[in-house]
């Protein structure tokens, strides 16, 4: 194929300084522009599968309002996810136009579009770089994006290639990238906080593809010198463009000194740094990490080459191998003289946990500026490769003993409530421990029991802790009591010599009930479900409307006979005025237990391990009218299943002093979990930005499965019981909005 590539010579600069602010101009089909608080009407969350972005780029103006026109068309596009759930798009180039006519004096060197959900707002405008523009000589010196992440500070990095064509004509024969910067955006306000020299500023341009574990940031390199020769074949590309290096810095950590692989290990001399990768013509990689396998997405030899390869490895490093490669040449938007090049691997999965992966297109410069659909990606969807052997999975840091236990299910009792008088011990107190003897009730050999924790009429904020009384205290909660509300958690806990023992940071009543045991004779076992919602009041799902006073829900949960408990996560949405929820096998009498103790008008969940009933069903009661939100995320089957084993209750994830671990995922938190079916994990939520929920879920290959497991208020402190059930070694803990996030371990299922 012989392509004429003449990218645009960008027009001059308008009069003016760039604002300090910059501004979301709104789409049309929405008033006004995404805040952090809140989401904009009508425009939905999460991202778009191959489809729809191939729907939303087949159009002219994307964003456009009456004040700006819109995306016409652009190459190289980078997407960003942000905390809010947003989505930043930026174009290596971009052109401003509300219909399929690019003009010559409409163009940024790069643009940016936000996304949210369905909606999709413009930024910045005609004539304005959105990064750099203060630095850039049109034509002359200018900016192109490159890969970014959210950084230790919680900001948005992004590196950015200077790019230079002494001869003032633009992307053409001449222009070759000098140097690598670094940009700070605010997330919230999209404001440019900082644009300075990356710390490895070379011309070899780490940070071109940036992907991080639970550990290290990656930077791959791309010498990007695709401009060498007159663009009249392969020939035009520097022989460089066939290689890769790679880089690290500790997560997050942008502004480190980078550490540079030279083939054995991981040294501090960039000159050592050896290609990890050396491939074809050209072979750009885009990198994404799944756990134990690292995963890259290339168009070989870009605009001159006909295929996508997708490559994995077991290591940043490698050694890499093309599993899949798919033919693009007959997706060209003409022929001969259009191409595709620029693949980009969307840090997203769509729905059915398949890799996005974004393709540019463009052609002679005349051709395309007549013709903008000429000009504006396309999509592709591709298998998460198997894994590719060793791991590349961090190993967990917390130790288990041999799964030996099985769940044994019990019709719910209350043992303990400090509100009423004769209880083996009362209210507690700050500074005390109280002691509850089990082990005369307990089946032989027990190593755990399951409980339901209420605390009531707290004096102020703190927590509750349950462990066994022969072991030492843990540093972690099992219940995070809330001054003047009632509320609720299950709770798992050791079972030592048979005694449990309970502390508190204020003073508060406590309800205990029992729900279960976890003993070596039992047969049953847990086998994780991909959580699915049963019942949602709120839309008539399950067969029921809003549950008024007094009323019992019959819900079908398994095939009769085909479990013989479940865990279910049930959430009490806007109740009407304080009261409970008690869940138990239908067929049997109500017992006088609590499940969830909502208070008027806050949203609440709990983890509930119930018997299954007649019928394979699960009855709910309500004493005041609330809605109810029921998922199942394991079923509990005799003879089947995974054992569970008691660990040392302990602190996995605590985000408060900055120790984000974020996957690109929906910014999903990581927590490495280890080789395990699932771990029982406590949820807590805490100085959150609005009101929102926590999903946990496995997040390296499967995408949001739309459940929660733990609801929050603005300002709030909330903790919810959860399984969390890893992929590839790992976890993942989505929050709808920002908020930070501790999570405790208290055992696995293995």
């Amino acid at each position: 194929m012989r392509l004429t590539v003449r990218r645009q010579i960008i027009p001059a600069r308008l009069a003016g300084v760039l604002s300090a602010l910059l501004v979301l101009l709104p789409v049309a089909l929405v008033a006004s522009a995404p805040s952090a608080a809140a989401a904009t009407p009508g425009c939905g969350t999460g991202s778009l599968n191959e489809a729809q972005l191939d729907s939303v780029f087949a159009n002219p103006g994307v964003g456009a309002t009456a004040r700006q026109e819109g995306f016409g068309g652009g190459d190289y596009p980078h997407a960003y996810p942000l905390p809010d759930g947003r989505v930043l798009w930026l174009f290596q180039d971009l052109h401003f136009s509300n219909d399929n006519v690019l003009g010559t004096t409409n163009a940024v060197h790069n643009g940016a579009l936000v996304q949210e959900g369905n909606c999709w707002f413009i930024q910045g405008s005609m004539g304005r770089d959105f990064i750099g523009d203060l630095l850039t000589q049109d034509s002359r010196t200018w900016f192109w994006p490159m890969d970014g992440e959210i950084g230790y500070d919680g900001n948005l990095w992004i590196f950015m290639a200077e790019m230079r064509n002494p001869a003032g004509n633009g992307a053409t024969r001449g222009a070759l990238p000098a140097r690598t910067w670094l940009a700070i955006v605010d997330p919230v306000s999209l404001r440019q906080l900082y644009f300075e020299p990356a710390t490895d500023d070379s011309a070899n341009l780490f940070g071109w593809s940036v992907v991080s574990t639970d550990q290290y940031s990656y930077l791959y390199s791309q010498c990007y010198r695709q401009f060498l020769n007159a663009p009249t074949g392969p020939s035009q590309f520097d022989p460089c463009t066939r290689n890769t290096s790679v880089a690290r810095v500790p997560l997050g950590h942008f502004d480190a000194p980078p550490e540079y692989w030279n083939g054995s290990t991981w040294t501090s001399n960039a000159a050592a740094a050896v290609p990890i990768i050396s491939k074809s013509t050209a072979y750009p990689v885009s990198v994404q990490w799944f756990g134990d396998t690292f995963v890259s997405v290339t168009k070989v030899d870009e605009w001159w080459g006909t295929a996508i390869n997708i490559d994995r490895s077991p290591a940043p490093q490698g050694p890499w191998t093309t599993v899949q490669s798919r033919s693009v040449l007959a997706d060209r938007k003409c022929a001969p003289n259009c191409g595709n090049y620029g693949a980009f691997l969307m840090p997203w999965l769509d729905a059915n946990g398949q890799l996005v992966v974004a393709l540019s297109n463009g052609g002679d410069f005349d051709l395309w500026r007549a013709n903008a659909a000429l000009y504006r990606p396309t999509f592709y969807t591709f298998p998460v490769p198997a894994a590719s052997g060793g791991s590349a999975a961090t190993p967990p840091s917390f130790a288990a003993g041999p799964g030996v236990g099985g769940f044994v299910a019990v019709d719910p009792i209350r043992l303990v409530d400090t509100r009423e008088p004769g209880q083996a011990f009362g209210r507690l107190q700050p500074g005390s421990t109280y002691t509850l003897d089990l082990a005369a009730r307990a089946p032989a050999g027990a190593t755990a029991v399951v409980l339901n924790l209420t605390a009531d009429r707290s004096a102020a904020n703190g927590w509750i802790r349950a462990f066994a009384c022969n072991a030492t205290e843990p540093p972690t909660s099992n219940v995070n009591p809330l001054a003047g509300q009632v509320i609720t958690n299950a709770a798992i806990v050791p079972l030592g010599d048979g005694r449990i023992c309970f502390t508190t940071l204020a003073a508060t009543d406590v309800i205990v009930d029992l729900n279960g045991w976890i003993a070596p004779s039992s047969n049953v076992g847990l086998v994780p479900v991909t959580a699915r919602r049963l019942a949602d009041t709120r839309i008539g799902l399950g067969g029921s409307a809003r549950l008024q006073p007094g009323r019992t829900l019959q819900l079908p949960v398994v095939s009769p006979g085909a479990a013989v408990a479940v865990a279910l996560s049930i959430t009490a949405v806007d109740p009407s005025t304080n009261g409970y929820v008690t869940a138990w096998p239908c067929g049997t009498p109500r017992p006088t237990v609590s499940n969830l103790n909502p208070v008027a008008g806050v949203t609440r969940p709990n983890l509930v391990n119930v018997r299954v009933g007649t019928g394979g069903a699960v009855c709910l009661y309500t004493l005041e009218a609330t809605d109810l939100i029921v998922d199942l995320v394991g079923e509990y089957r005799a003879g089947s299943g995974a054992r569970y084993a008691v660990v040392t209750p302990q602190r996995l994830l605590d985000t408060r002093p900055f120790n984000h671990r974020r996957h690109q995922s929906n910014l999903s938190e990581l927590v490495a979990l280890g080789n395990v079916v699932a771990a029982q994990v406590n949820l807590t939520a805490t100085e959150t930005s609005a009101a929102g929920f926590l999903t946990a879920y496995p997040c390296l290959t499967t995408p949001w499965p739309g459940t929660s497991n733990a609801n929050y208020a603005a300002a709030d402190t909330s903790a919810a019981a959860a399984l969390m059930i890893p992929s590839r070694g790992y976890g993942c803990v989505y929050s709808l909005v920002p908020a930070h996030l501790v999570v405790d371990i208290v055992g696995v299922w293995k």
